[in-house]
């Protein structure tokens, strides 16, 4: 962000503005117009950053820092090769400003060995800031996003001045980029040490543990961020959400409701609520949330699709299927609403609508064996056993696993005379479940004779 050297600086860009529309004379010092070179950069116009530039030299010929403020520019505009040769020419080749850019370009055209080799000729020579300076190059590798490289840096400086905040704050953020989260917790524990009352490091201490799903820790680094800064909306939300994954839903809700008093934005943390009234089985409650969510928001897609399951739940099919099909008029390439349509179909006995739907949701992500069971199924029910086999089938080659396929199977093949591919699932269902052969003679009472017929014949 661009912060002016001089306390009047609104004065000096007024009158250089006023220079530049009337050419009234004037005279303008090399570091007035590094400013306002450095406020046009900042504002993203950089035609006017370069006439800044352009009315510094012509008044200061041959000034190297303007000559740098030149190199910035081109940089800025993607002329890197430009910058650097005006680098390589005309600035001075020790000032640490000029390495610096110098080796920011170099980065940005992978050219690492070229900036390696500047980066170590300037800390080899500086004593002092020798952390900053560490500091500044690893800015420049964050902003190429090559966080070894910037880890790097990092670590020396930190070695140099194990207490500078700054370092460990981009230390901390580079070893969350690189899964190092141990590393980043240890960090973050030491930026705490140093501030014990900082809110963000706490906040950031907890979104790594709740990136590495512990939510018992990232609960208490959130509470100590409340309670240091009581109007920290993130904090609270995420204080939230580690209640809600730890399945204590009535603090949740408190926690959510309390986020609700800060925070402009109502329709998505109602709907945060009303899950956690859902998960408490309190259908009414979490509708009466999600109809506020929709209030705030009628687009509000997770409201909708949170109204349907409640209506799918109180078996008040009809309004599901209503509350759905505003739904999917929002969006219509939502999967699982299509999924939740069906399902009411399905208990309405609705078998051709419900077969529309779930084909429909198999369009949209036919990766679901789910859904390939929940059709086989109506197949089953409507005695279209070849459809139900081959919809089972279809299940099967998705995921071998997926819950009571092969007793599935073993009806689908029963019911269309493959006895032999029959026993062979319905064998390997019992080892998964022992119930699985009272539901096969439940759906298919005629094997009883078959099946014994066929082990006799084994014997």
């Amino acid at each position: 962000m661009f912060t002016p050297n001089e306390e009047n600086f609104e004065d000096i860009l007024h009158r250089y503005e006023q220079y530049m529309s009337d050419h009234q004379n004037g005279y303008f010092d090399v570091e007035e117009l590094e400013q306002i070179a450095d406020y046009y950069l900042w504002k993203g116009r950089t035609k006017e950053s370069n006439k800044a530039v352009d009315l510094g030299l012509a008044l200061h010929p041959g000034s190297s820092a303007l000559l740098l403020k030149r190199a910035k520019i081109y940089a800025a505009m993607g002329k890197k090769e430009k910058a650097l040769e005006i680098l390589e020419r005309s600035a001075d080749p020790s000032d640490i400003d000029t390495i610096l850019l110098k080796g920011d370009i170099l980065v940005s055209l992978n050219r690492f060995q070229e900036a390696e080799t500047l980066f170590s000729q300037i800390l080899a020579t500086k004593d002092n800031d020798f952390d900053s300076l560490c500091l500044d190059i690893a800015y420049i590798y964050l902003t190429a996003q090559s966080f070894v490289r910037c880890l790097k840096y990092l670590t020396e400086g930190i070695k140099f001045n194990p207490k500078n905040i700054d370092i460990l704050f981009e230390l901390a953020f580079c070893y969350e980029q690189t899964g190092q989260f141990q590393d980043a917790i240890e960090t973050h524990n030491k930026i705490i040490d140093l501030r014990p009352y900082s809110a963000e490091s706490w906040f950031n201490l907890g979104q790594v543990y709740f990136m590495l799903n512990d939510y018992e820790k990232a609960f208490e680094a959130y509470e100590y961020t409340t309670i240091i800064n009581e109007n920290d909306s993130a904090a609270w939300l995420q204080k939230g959400h580690s209640l809600f994954q730890l399945e204590q839903y009535l603090d949740a809700i408190e926690t959510y409701k309390a986020y609700l008093e800060i925070t402009e934005y109502k329709s998505s943390v109602l709907v945060y609520i009303g899950e956690c009234y859902e998960k408490l089985q309190d259908f009414d409650q979490a509708l009466n949330s999600y109809h506020e969510a929709l209030a705030s928001d009628e687009m509000n897609i997770e409201a909708w699709t949170g109204i349907t399951i409640c209506y799918l739940e109180k078996e008040e099919f009809e309004k599901s299927i209503e509350s759905s099909l505003k739904a999917l008029e929002i969006s219509p390439e939502s999967n699982d609403l299509w999924v939740y349509l069906a399902e009411a179909y399905v208990n309405l006995e609705l078998w051709e609508e419900a077969i529309k739907a779930y084909e429909t949701a198999l369009i949209i992500n036919p990766d679901q064996a789910d859904t390939l069971i929940a059709l086989g199924n109506i197949y089953i029910e409507l005695e279209n056993f070849d459809d139900a086999k081959n919809t089972y089938l279809k299940a099967y080659e998705l995921n071998s696993e997926t819950e009571n396929i092969h007793l599935f199977l073993a009806i689908a093949y029963f019911k269309t005379l493959d006895i032999d591919d029959a026993l062979m699932f319905l064998e390997e269902a019992v080892k998964r479940n022992d119930s699985a052969t009272s539901t096969f003679f439940e759906i298919c009472p005629e094997a009883y004779i078959i099946f014994e017929r066929f082990f006799n014949k084994k014997k």
